[in-house]
């Protein structure tokens, strides 16, 4: 930990939210204003290796950069054992992200953001600055509900025009994207254009027109000839053959010059460029997946629709793993687990048991009702939570009374069920959202207040079944959901709209609050999001997102980071292992993505599935239904030809 890091946590107006790079000159962390809330990037300047002098350059070009498409320096931070910049926070990482090989870019989104790019450098061109190194990495991303916002970031080694010719400045770049002259610590705003170009070549075809060692590069960029692939539309060919001209006099004269030639262009070609594009596709992936057909290791009848199944994973206490799953017309739950399948119909109950030899046994089993149907199911270390529209139950995890580890053919004889009444613990309003701490110690719901402005936070002891804190009013919209992200903290989320647009939803705000109801921070996405889920990584969230069907959102709240994942199919239903996530659509396809989120496998699924559940790691449940019959299966990932290390 720097010594700036350990200053600012207790002598700064910031509070730091965790690092999320190193910059040329020292660390960046994102970090939220102590009294507002307000998310920025702290850029750490160190004093070896940005002087004085160099530093007052950077900030006095910073401050005279104000632009949508550049980062923006907002205030100094200046302590006794270091200084930083407090510059805009971009939580959508950066260009690099985008144009990783397991992942295509729409090329209307890759078009778009060459076009801010140019933008951004015009600004600056203007005010004679040139900033030297533009390359993927020094792009920043602001995620949007249509996209994504590039802001240019890391003018340190940028130099004022008139200052090129009399002060040289070495060959400081990234090879990749310099062009020839820089190789000879020559300058100038057409520079940065020839390394637009090399973006504009790259976001078009997934790699650069010149690759190989530095040496190597320097030679392809001064002397070989550009090659441009068919797939590239002829009315964008001329742009990229006069921006990379090897002589910068042959280049656009500007980068407005080159705006308003690439925006001509587009207008030209948009139409071939979104073929074979469905609508609302940001990105897709361009892997070649592994695609398996569906085998199930157990499966039974359904005659009863199934709306949700809950499992507590890996339960190191338990014997075995319970699967609770609800029914839509059914007043009760069932459990299903890896040695265990308790199952209950409209006539009766029953359950049976696989022992390791996989023979079936069945055995009655007492019946736990409800008042009213259940709605949602939480399984917690201790307990299940049934939560029905106006309270919310506590169901004992039921208790086998004899030794499966030790008899491979238990006695149905002597094989009991220990299962207490439900336990009334607290009581809803009809639209009340509601979350339980993962270990069950307590529970938090929101109601909306009678003007239907704000919403009302009530959290419960579930360990004496009393409210501990009074009920706080949030100053937010109505609460949509809310989650335990720890022992101590959850998050109210709500949407955020806009009332010049028919109140439409253009984001979603969280509300961060401990466990005793004091509110500690808040966060503005700039998109919309839906069935959010916690994932086996401390605050990281899965989410849908309304207005981008075939994405899956992976959202990081320390430090915020918002990744989008292009998926071949439009996700359901989600589900989260400690080596990855499962997405399942309506039509029962199922997608495998591993923690980096690259897709990893498909299973060609049930048709009309109705819930998902994981039993464990390796074991997936899933019900389905037609109209008049369903079934429940459980398949073992284990047993697919699948590359997944467990």
């Amino acid at each position: 930990m720097s010594n700036l890091l350990t200053n600012l946590l207790y002598h700064s107006n910031y509070r730091l939210m965790g690092l999320v790079g190193q910059g040329q000159f020292g660390r960046v962390y994102c970090a939220s204003h102590r009294k507002t809330g307000r998310l920025v990037a702290l850029k750490e300047l160190n004093r070896d290796r940005f002087s004085t002098r160099n530093f007052l350059r950077e900030l006095r070009f910073l401050l005279s950069l104000q632009h949508p498409n550049i980062v923006i320096c907002q205030a100094l931070e200046h302590t006794a054992t270091g200084r930083c910049l407090v510059m805009d926070y971009c939580e959508g990482g950066t260009l690099r992200d985008l144009l990783s090989d397991e992942m295509q870019l729409h090329p209307l989104q890759g078009l778009n953001l060459i076009i801010q790019i140019l933008a951004g450098l015009d600004h600056a061109h203007q005010r004679k600055i040139v900033h030297c190194d533009i390359k993927p990495e020094n792009i920043l991303l602001v995620a949007t509900a249509t996209g994504w916002t590039a802001r240019i970031t890391d003018f340190g080694i940028a130099r004022l025009s008139q200052e090129l010719s009399t002060e040289g400045f070495g060959n400081t770049g990234s090879p990749a994207y310099m062009a020839p002259e820089r190789f000879y610590g020559q300058h100038s705003p057409a520079s940065d254009l020839y390394a637009v170009g090399i973006l504009l070549f790259e976001v078009l075809t997934g790699y650069r027109p010149f690759s190989g060692l530095p040496g190597e590069l320097m030679a392809a960029h001064l002397n070989q000839a550009l090659v441009l692939p068919n797939t590239i539309p002829n009315a964008i060919c001329p742009i990229i053959r006069t921006a990379l001209q090897k002589l910068p006099a042959r280049r656009f004269r500007s980068a407005a010059e080159m705006l308003g030639a690439l925006q001509d262009a587009i207008a030209q070609c948009e139409l071939s460029l979104s073929e074979g594009w469905q609508p609302h596709i940001l990105q897709r992936s361009s892997a070649t997946r592994t695609i398996v057909p569906f085998r199930h290791a157990y499966q039974e009848g359904l005659q009863t629709p199934v709306r949700q199944l809950a499992a507590l994973q890996d339960n190191p206490a338990a014997i075995a793993q319970p699967l609770y799953r609800v029914f839509s017309n059914q007043i009760g739950c069932q459990w299903v687990s890896e040695l265990e399948l308790f199952s209950k119909t409209a006539l009766g109950t029953s359950f049976e048991i696989k022992n390791p030899t996989d023979l079936p046994l069945s055995f009655p089993l007492t019946t736990i009702r409800l008042p009213e149907p259940a709605l949602q199911l939480q399984i917690c270390a201790q307990a299940c939570f049934a939560a029905t529209q106006q309270a919310v139950y506590r169901l004992a995890l039921p208790v086998l009374q004899t030794d499966l580890v030790q008899q491979r053919q238990p006695n149905r004889d002597a094989l009991t069920i220990q299962q207490s009444a439900p336990q009334l613990i607290a009581t809803l309003r009809q639209d009340a959202v509601l979350t339980i701490e993962p270990s069950g110690r307590w529970l938090a719901t929101a109601t909306p207040l009678l003007d239907k402005t704000q919403s009302q936070l009530h959290i419960w002891n579930l360990q004496n079944s009393q409210p501990f804190k009074p009920a706080i009013a949030l100053a937010i919209d109505p609460c949509f959901q809310l989650l335990a992200l720890d022992a101590r903290h959850g998050a109210a989320l709500s949407p955020i709209t806009d009332s010049s647009a028919n109140a439409c939803i253009v984001g979603t705000q969280i509300e961060l609050f401990t466990r005793r109801g004091k509110m500690v921070g808040r966060i503005s996405l700039p998109i919309p999001l839906r069935h959010l889920c916690l994932t086996q990584t401390p605050y990281r969230l899965l989410a849908l997102e309304p207005g981008h069907p075939n994405s899956l959102v992976l959202l990081d709240l320390k430090p915020l980071r918002i990744e989008r994942i292009g998926l071949s199919l439009a996700p359901k239903f989600l589900a989260s292992t400690n080596w990855g996530y499962l997405v399942m659509d309506g039509a029962g396809q199922i997608v495998l993505i591993n923690r980096m989120g690259q897709e990893i496998g498909q299973i060609d699924g049930p048709i009309n599935p109705t819930a998902m559940g994981l039993l464990n790691a390796y074991q997936v449940a899933i019900a389905t239904w037609n109209g008049t019959e369903g079934t429940l299966s459980i398949v073992d990932l284990r047993h697919l030809d699948l590359d997944i290390v467990f």
